[in-house]
């Protein structure tokens, strides 16, 4: 739940960095579910793979939704509601006999934060609307960095080592590629 609230809906649909939640596996119920969910919608051709065209799409769909008053622009309070009411409608009903419980004022404050530090990064002009535009080059970079292999494509795998990350349950780092000029490890430097 905290991995949802952390990136929100909003961020899921308007920057990459949903990327890694895409991958998760699809338990019952818990975040995984809803994570599973949206990698599954964002494959348009149905392949086990989400192309780069696949998830600006599917970015640019879930903009448009959380765009309520159709002017091109998402504002903070846009993005709030829209994440609000994505998690609202994606919530699992609770255990029969239990009531729902909402999430720790903690958890919503750390929400709330991450969103407006996501709308940050992408209102590049800082006119306090992101536009499909200024979030297009972040959906891009994040995709590219999340695409380890460099195939053009994200596949569950791929991701589910970057969710994990150095140091976790099977995370490992991605392997670094030395720029084709750069001399070979411990090799002096050109000039030296």
């Amino acid at each position: 739940m905290k991995r949802t609230l952390a990136l929100g809906f909003f961020g899921a649909a308007l920057s990459a960095a949903a990327l890694p939640a895409l991958a998760q596996p699809a338990p019952d119920r818990g975040p995984g579910r809803i994570q599973a969910r949206i990698f599954d919608q964002a494959d348009a051709n149905k392949d086990g793979r989400v192309s780069e065209a696949e998830a600006v799409a599917f970015m640019t769909a879930r903009f448009a939704e959380a765009d309520a008053n159709r002017d091109g622009g998402v504002t903070p309070e846009e993005m709030s509601q829209f994440v609000r009411a994505q998690f609202e409608a994606n919530r699992p009903p609770p255990p029969a006999g239990r009531e729902r419980r909402e999430p720790p004022p903690r958890a919503v404050r750390a929400m709330e934060e991450r969103q407006a530090t996501i709308f940050r990064i992408m209102d590049a002009n800082r006119d306090g609307r992101v536009t499909v535009e200024e979030m297009q080059p972040v959906v891009l970079a994040m995709f590219r960095a999340a695409d380890t292999n460099g195939d053009g494509a994200l596949e569950r795998s791929e991701l589910q080592r970057q969710h994990r990350g150095p140091g976790r349950p099977g995370g490992r780092p991605a392997p670094v590629t030395p720029a084709p000029d750069a001399p070979a490890p411990g090799a002096p430097a050109p000039g030296a």
